[in-house]
């Protein structure tokens, strides 16, 4: 008697124990049952039939701003989970920064509420460290938290409450978060600029024209980003603990980071698209809405950032997706300075990545492992996710590698479409065809999906 199955995804070109091979990805109750040549003794009740098609895991989105609920003229929970799951993402990780900041139980608990109404993807969070005291840290272990982060830079004017309990711009003040979040037994992940040097570097601004959008690297070199990060890792190596750096820009930053990591420490580093795509020039030609913190750099520092995703001294691919209004990166036409810092990524992400591996700057190999695996591994949701293997979740893509498409405004669902300026006129080759999160298909090419009954909210796997 036949075996009755939720899904099978048949005669796809599957990522299976480290390498593409033809095969069949059998799914039931959102679980991967069978990764198997010979499906007759299952019967589906959907089958996709994926010939000519790549089947890999789901990506991991480590660095994702939605904000929510406040904001919503920026981005919602259910818009900017659509454009997660069009752009491959299965899993995303919620950054603090919203208005109160998530630094407690309470707000954590809060956002979690108001993510799983909306959202069709799975979701984590990372708190702000907050208060250094055991009940706060206890209450947002206990709630979920998958990481924890910390910013070595004073909050930006009239911003206060959204980054409250999440900014430690001494090195007394590091060290305490260093030690305080090493009870947690979490990685505690750091945006590093030094803030003494961005007071200091202010004064470059004065050389140039407001609208410039030089003034952004001038007054945010290459040396803020890598004096935090050298201060942050040598504090640690007094503390210990599991640390990761975001969004690394530089080569500077990276040689740091690599003397750290052979000395033995316990520190991993991600970069993103527009660090790995996009230079400066491109800044220069779009205005405000090429404003990111840190800065975007030069194609030298780009190309050191490829060496570094090949060496493994940059582990991870995210997004740090951060969807803007509109108006609000207007804001920057007059005074560069003045755009809120972002662009949305998120859903361009994988498509870039794929466009990377078709132009050999990448393997495809890669790929899965600092977008998938190596997140996956890190954040203890290894091997529940990040792999298709029997007995993982199912969460899946099915891409067509050989799709060319351009990005412009109307291909892009993130309410941010507006404002991903830095993209426009991209040739991609690689396109996500079905997004499949916990075994249900959340994105088809031609709509999106959401399932009362999943509980898409994720936490690290707990150890026995």
């Amino acid at each position: 008697m036949n075996r009755e199955c939720d899904l099978i995804i048949k005669n796809g070109n599957v990522y299976y124990n480290n390498k593409l091979q033809i095969n069949n990805v059998v799914i039931d109750k959102g679980k991967i049952v069978e990764v198997k040549k010979n499906i007759k003794s299952f019967n589906p009740k959907q089958i996709i039939n994926a010939k000519n098609k790549t089947i890999i895991p789901g990506i991991i989105d480590i660095h994702f701003h939605i904000r929510a609920p406040s904001f919503p003229e920026r981005g919602t929970v259910e818009s900017e989970t659509k454009a997660a799951a069009k752009g491959g993402i299965t899993t995303l990780f919620e950054m603090p920064i919203s208005d109160p900041c998530m630094s407690n139980a309470k707000v954590l608990s809060d956002r979690k509420k108001h993510f799983s109404k909306s959202a069709i993807i799975n979701f984590a969070f990372i708190p702000a460290i907050g208060k250094f005291n055991k009940s706060n840290l206890e209450g947002l272990i206990k709630n979920g938290a998958i990481a924890f982060k910390v910013f070595t830079i004073s909050p930006p004017p009239n911003r206060k409450s959204e980054f409250d309990g999440l900014c430690f711009t001494k090195e007394e003040e590091i060290l305490s978060a260093l030690k305080h979040a090493k009870k947690s037994k979490l990685v505690t992940i750091f945006h590093a600029e030094d803030q003494n040097l961005l007071d200091y570097f202010k004064k470059e601004g004065v050389k140039f024209q407001k609208s410039n959008p030089a003034v952004h690297n001038a007054t945010r070199p290459a040396i803020t980003e890598a004096m935090a990060i050298s201060k942050i890792l040598s504090l640690n190596s007094i503390v210990k603990t599991k640390v990761h750096i975001a969004h690394v820009t530089s080569e500077l930053s990276l040689d740091i980071i690599s003397f750290f990591q052979k000395k033995g420490q316990d520190v991993t580093a991600e970069t993103c698209p527009h660090y790995l795509f996009k230079t400066e020039k491109d800044v220069i030609k779009v205005g405000p809405f090429g404003k990111i913190n840190p800065p975007i750099r030069s194609q030298y520092d780009q190309a050191q950032l490829w060496k570094a995703l090949n060496n493994n001294t940059l582990c991870i691919v995210a997004s740090d997706h951060a969807s803007f209004s509109y108006k609000e990166k207007l804001k920057g036409k007059k005074n560069f300075l003045n755009a809120p810092p972002g662009a949305p990524s998120g859903e361009l992400m994988l498509p870039l990545m794929l466009k990377a591996v078709s132009e050999k700057k990448i393997t495809f190999d890669k790929l899965i492992k600092t977008m998938s695996i190596n997140p996956a591994k890190r954040f203890n949701l290894f091997p529940k996710k990040g792999v298709i293997k029997k007995g993982s979740d199912a969460d899946l893509v099915v891409l067509d590698m050989k799709e060319t498409w351009i990005v412009n405004k109307n291909n892009l669902v993130s309410k941010g479409n507006r404002c991903a300026h830095l993209y426009y006129g991209d040739k991609i080759k690689g396109n996500i065809k079905t997004t499949i999160v916990n075994g249900k298909i959340v994105y088809d090419g031609n709509k999106f999906y959401k399932y009362s009954d999943m509980n898409l909210f994720v936490s690290p796997i707990k150890k026995k």
